[in-house]
């Protein structure tokens, strides 16, 4: 391939790549920085240009993030065709030892391994979660499922001086919202396999799913909602701040009638005179006058143009889709749906001219191994961290959100917008 930069065309070749980006040998005899502007050209198959950003330089390749263009599929594998059969052998049993090592791993910490994980751990908090089809068949193969117990062990987590496990069910989330006498199961099971544990923070819509079963949520559940709000606050600030969302004077919460979205909104009154919640199951519009500002619910896709800046609370990324005519160009996006956006769904917003970031909240102290999917094995996800608060400080306000907001911060997490991984 061949990189022009800096009036110069330089000669290299590609070391990775994915559909939003590439890692090259670094060109001898200039010097890159990160955030320098250039254009790539493939020299196989076909010649074509896309143009890049640098945002990392070490002393042997090169990071590149393509600017406003992704590659497809089509693009993907004419290029891997375009290398030469050693390559392409070498990446396919890189692929299939990485995939078949990750599911050794899954089946061996919850059979022969499980016993020793689970004392060497001792584990004094869990993460629930669910996963999608997709992700399922990450981790293991059906037959992989009937090896494995009820409730599997998918990571270790890090956070100060305790650990703790993330532990997935065999259901679905379509299962889990659909049969609560599957949620009832999980619940029992997470309660009788992990006895001593302190904390059992609830992922996404577990928490309504556990609801809806009749399961009170009360210790060692934890439903997350404070730490999704504060993750979501943080996030919303940061959004402000950036130069050019400095005069916006709303803000939408797309899935507002939700039992998040709707406690978000109240939050962010604090940070904005207007804060539309959006929702499909608003059969009016209504107008709620706080004092230091409005909210105004509504089923109006008119009044998306409003505002340039939205939160994503939907029950699915992917909903987004439907009301990508009605966005304005320009806006961002600040996702916290599980499952997230889908890189299809961000492609269809870029060119809309609509951005999207996800939101994480990281800690210097925190660390999860293996990574989630779509996650930074560094960065939190909101409904993790209200369990995380409480571990530290047992007495911390519930019921009070700027009391918690405080709590948080004063033991150093902190909200932050990311690029979403290309998965």
């Amino acid at each position: 391939m061949t990189v022009d930069v800096a009036d110069q065309s330089l000669s290299t070749s590609t070391l990775n790549l994915s559909f939003s980006g590439l890692r090259l040998a670094k060109p001898e005899d200039i010097a890159l920085e990160p955030g320098q502007a250039l254009n790539i050209q493939f020299n196989r198959p076909g010649n074509f240009k896309v143009p890049a950003r640098v945002v990392h330089v070490g002393e042997s390749h090169v990071g590149l993030k393509l600017h406003r263009v992704r590659l497809t599929d089509n693009d993907i594998d004419n290029l891997v065709q375009a290398a030469p059969l050693s390559q392409r052998a070498r990446v396919y049993f890189r692929r299939a030892a990485w995939k078949g090592s990750r599911r050794a791993g899954v089946l061996g910490a919850n059979t022969l391994l499980r016993p020793l994980l689970l004392k060497w751990v001792r584990p004094s908090f869990l993460f629930a979660v669910y996963g999608s089809a997709r992700d399922v068949q990450t981790y293991y193969t059906p037959t992989m499922e009937k090896l494995l117990p009820n409730t599997i062990i998918g990571g270790v987590i890090r956070n100060r001086g305790r650990r703790g496990l993330l532990v997935a069910s065999k259901y679905l989330e379509s299962e889990l919202a659909q049969d609560s006498d599957k949620v009832r199961e999980y619940i029992g099971h997470l309660r009788r396999d992990f006895p001593d544990v302190t904390c059992i923070a609830l992922v996404g819509r577990l928490p309504n799913f556990t609801m809806k079963a009749g399961i009170p949520i009360e210790p060692p559940l934890v439903d997350g909602s404070m730490g999704t709000r504060y993750m979501i606050w943080e996030a919303v600030r940061k959004m402000k701040e950036m130069t050019p969302y400095q005069h916006e004077q709303g803000i939408t919460v797309l899935g507002g009638a939700g039992r998040i979205g709707n406690m978000v909104c109240e939050d962010l009154l604090d940070l904005f005179p207007k804060v539309y919640g959006f929702d499909p199951r608003y059969q009016e519009e209504q107008r709620l006058d706080r004092g230091q500002g409005t909210i105004i619910r509504t089923a109006d896709r008119a009044r998306l143009a409003d505002h340039r800046l939205f939160v994503a609370l939907t029950h699915h990324g992917d909903v987004i889709r439907d009301l990508v005519d009605a966005l304005p160009p320009g806006a961002l996006i600040a996702d916290d749906t599980h499952p997230c956006i889908s890189l299809e769904v961000r492609e269809l917003l870029e060119s809309h001219r609509i951005q999207t970031q996800k939101i994480v909240l990281t800690h210097h102290l925190f660390s999860m191994w293996p990574r989630m999917p779509a996650w930074n094995n560094r960065d939190i996800p909101g409904c993790l961290v209200e369990a995380l608060v409480l571990l530290e400080h047992g007495e911390a306000d519930l019921n009070h959100f700027p009391a918690f907001r405080q709590t948080a911060r004063r033991l150093g997490f902190q909200g932050r917008l990311v690029e979403p991984l290309d998965e």
